[in-house]
């Protein structure tokens, strides 16, 4: 191993910014994409069924809300799963520890 591929503290700060702003990029998209498509869903309910099937728009609306609910969460938990192993690698670095970059593997939460 080369002292090249050793991590530093400026590398894990470069991935942690780099990782917010997918963060933020991916969770703002599933948001307003979720948002969009059920409004979406809710105005072609309403205008095939009409307004005696109110109902019926309420609860596609709902069912695109959910789905994207689920969508949202799954992708929030993956990011805190990787910023707590960038928090970890951090700590060990600031230990003293070696760690080189071929080492370090991330994972998502599951």
């Amino acid at each position: 191993m080369e002292d090249s591929d050793i991590i530093t503290l400026q590398n894990v700060d470069r991935v942690r910014s780099i990782t917010v702003r997918a963060a933020r990029r991916v969770l703002v998209t599933v948001a307003s994409s979720g948002l969009f498509v059920a409004a979406a869903a809710a105005g072609l309910t309403y205008v095939l069924h009409g307004p005696e099937r109110i109902a019926i728009v309420c609860l596609c609306t709902g069912i695109f809300v959910v789905i994207f609910l689920f969508q949202f969460v799954h992708w929030a938990r993956h990011y805190k799963a990787l910023m707590r192993q960038l928090d970890d690698l951090e700590h060990r670095i600031n230990k003293g520890e070696i760690i080189y970059g071929s080492q370090v593997r991330f994972r998502s939460y599951r």
